[in-house]
């Protein structure tokens, strides 16, 4: 098991003396950090606990001066150990460390009273209620605060217990499968080239895979992996991995670049949250002011509009569109944090809603639902809605996806057009909509023509219709029944036959779900042995049944494989 844990806290109140007694690396590593006595930038160090957790630490600076540095270094981790200097207390940087993880969604913290060989007991026991009063009301699950010195090495086991017992009790976010890394270091090694360091997500990357930059859409490959300084083929989600680069220069690179495999992202320079203004704000929060965005390892100038209200009172909630100029490959669910340039101060953050905001402010109700990003884009491809909301969104029909209010608009058009008593001409409609009417069991298409099913055919009343429709998928052989009638139930396109075999269309149409199980479960295409085994039918009905999904679209076959059709 492995976790990645950012230190948090105030400047020299003890975070890289802590972990250099945990790890045994100083993750100072810089000369200036060295000469200056403080950490300027991210350090880096890892060990590996008894019970065998790899616990894997980012250091950041508590100064002031290097708080966009800090917000780097604790974006994307579940796990923080703040730190505070049992002889100092509670100190600026400790309160604005503390929102940040807050607003930053950390879930479990572990908190490290630190130097406590160099004050009595009376002092810890002071320092302790302090500390209590001031986390009772966090949204983070605090661990017990524990007494340590990086000196006498107190405290020390029983601060890797907690760290432990934080890592075994931390959920795991149902994060998309989408890879991505944010870049936190940049360097050259000499025979190697360009190197980047960053946390993984998703389902990670692969040596020889090819990546894009975001901010300038140039592309690279992977040469080699390495984890904790050992070589992998691969990486996975919540590692912290070097990636070295071929196909690109160091210059090309910077911290807060993302890198993701195309064309899985959609990119964007906007979005609508939800944002959490700090209880500690002096006034409201207003548009106005100059702000920056962080998200991620990234930190650029962005503009703040809110959304149905005109100022966010400290302590509370709205939504919001953030504005910024250098396009990001973001997914709803992220988080974010912003700070106000004037003040130098962080006002707030929260949760990313939609990456791809449309409706104007005045008519903007973000909720984070699919159907909310879906909203007012009409019909969107089942890949593009994916890059959207960054998960699989099952077709309405074919492979279109919209939102319920976008469904309607589209079959009520229809309803206003197609004639209550009449037919209406196929070609007239546009692509999507002959794929909507073919879909919906309100219309019936046929010889060119779509009617409304109240005035269709007489044909949908003969016996056999009803009949095929109530077997479904284990219906009754063709050869026994009137073999005209069968023929333009074919003709009509209300039933499919193969090797005197048929299947109501709306049969047919209904296996969808079970069409997207067996893919999931076998991504390159399902075998007949895998489609009649879902299914509970024979050989005899599987083949035929194959061959009309063939038919219609839904499925294609591939070798001795089913692939999604051209309809699907």
């Amino acid at each position: 098991m492995m976790a990645i844990i950012a230190t948090a806290g105030h400047v020299d109140h003890g975070k890289s003396s802590l972990v250099m007694a945990l790890t045994g690396v100083d993750p100072d590593r810089l000369a200036e950090e060295k000469r200056r006595g403080l950490t300027i930038d991210l350090g880096f160090a890892h060990t590996t606990t008894p019970s065998g957790t790899v616990l894997s630490f980012i250091d950041v600076p508590g100064h002031s001066d290097f708080i966009r540095t800090m917000i780097s270094g604790v974006s994307g981790v579940n796990i923080a150990l703040l730190v505070v200097d049992a002889f100092e207390g509670w100190k600026p940087q400790t309160e604005e460390h503390f929102h940040i993880l807050s607003v930053l969604g950390i879930q479990r913290g572990v908190i490290a009273l630190s130097k406590c060989d160099k004050v009595d007991n009376k002092v810890l026991q002071e320092r302790e209620m302090e500390l209590a009063q001031r986390l009772h009301s966090s949204n983070i699950s605090w661990s017990p605060i524990i007494r340590t010195s990086a000196v006498s090495q107190s405290g020390l086991d029983s601060l890797v217990e907690q760290l432990e017992l934080a890592v075994q009790t931390t959920t795991k976010s149902q994060e998309s499968k989408r890879s991505r890394l944010f870049i936190d270091r940049v360097f050259t090694i000499k025979g190697s080239g360009t190197v980047v360091t960053g946390t993984v997500e998703g389902e990670g990357f692969q040596v020889g895979g090819d990546i894009a930059v975001v901010r300038t859409g140039d592309n690279a490959r992977i040469r080699n992996i390495h984890i904790h300084g050992e070589e992998h083929n691969q990486s996975i989600s919540g590692q912290r991995c070097a990636l070295n680069l071929s196909g690109i220069e160091v210059n090309q690179l910077r911290r807060g670049d993302a890198l993701v495999i195309n064309p899985e992202w959609h990119i964007t320079t906007a979005f609508d949250a939800r944002l959490d203004a700090l209880p500690s704000l002096q006034q409201p929060l207003t548009h106005r002011g100059s702000f920056m965005l962080h998200v991620g390892t990234s930190s650029q100038s962005a503009s703040l509009r809110l959304i149905g209200v005109s100022s966010i009172a400290p302590g509370e909630s709205q939504t919001v569109r953030v504005r910024f100029k250098e396009p990001l490959a973001l997914s709803p669910g992220d988080r974010f944090l912003l700070r106000e340039t004037g003040t130098n101060s962080t006002v707030g953050g929260g949760i990313i809603l939609d990456v791809d905001p449309r409706s104007p402010l005045s008519r903007s109700q973000p909720t984070g639902t699919i159907d909310s990003q879906l909203e007012n884009r009409g019909f969107v491809t089942v890949e593009e809605a994916r890059r959207l909301t960054g998960v699989h969104v099952a077709p309405r029909f074919g492979h279109w996806v919209c939102s319920d209010r976008d469904y309607q608009r589209a079959v009520d058009s229809l309803n206003s057009r197609i004639p209550a008593h009449d037919a209406y001409d196929l070609s007239l409609l546009s692509e999507i909509e002959r794929e909507l009417v073919d879909a919906h069991p309100d219309y019936v298409v046929g010889d060119g023509l779509v009617r409304k099913a109240a005035t269709a055919d007489p044909l949908l009343q003969h016996p056999y219709v009803d009949m095929l429709l109530r077997e479904g998928v284990t219906t009754t052989e063709t050869k026994t029944l009137d073999r005209n009638i069968i023929r333009l139930l074919v003709n009509k396109g209300i039933i499919l036959e193969h090797d005197f075999v048929a299947f109501h269309i709306e049969v047919l149409q209904s296996l969808r779900p079970t069409l997207t199980e067996l893919w999931n479960l076998s991504p390159q295409g399902f075998t007949m042995s895998e489609l009649r085994e879902a299914l509970g039918i024979t050989r005899k009905r599987a083949l035929p049944l194959a061959v009309c999904l063939d038919k219609i679209g839904l499925t294609r076959r591939r070798d001795d494989v089913r692939i999604p059709g051209p309809r699907w």
